[in-house]
């Protein structure tokens, strides 16, 4: 059975990604405390644990009101997190 690697659990969009690929394979649903974006160096040992064989990411910096004051948190979560 295909692993599903899913982030932002608790998010809308990570939600309702979770709950539409349940049928294509093992949906592993991760949030923050679990998966870290703002930590990338932690994800490759993350994703070594898991062994997903698909990754969604449904996580995302959305805190729109503190984006300015947390740019590079925003910027690391957004774009800079890849394992």
């Amino acid at each position: 059975m295909r692993r599903i690697l899913v982030t932002g659990k608790y998010g809308q969009v990570g939600w309702e990604v979770q709950r539409s690929l349940q049928c294509l394979g093992d949906v592993i649903a991760v949030d923050r405390a679990q998966f870290d974006l703002a930590r990338p160096e932690t994800l490759a040992a993350k994703l070594d644990e898991l062994t997903p064989d698909v990754i969604v990411n449904a996580a995302a910096y959305t805190a729109l009101d503190k984006a300015e004051s947390e740019e590079a948190l925003a910027t690391r979560i957004n774009s800079e997190s890849r394992a």
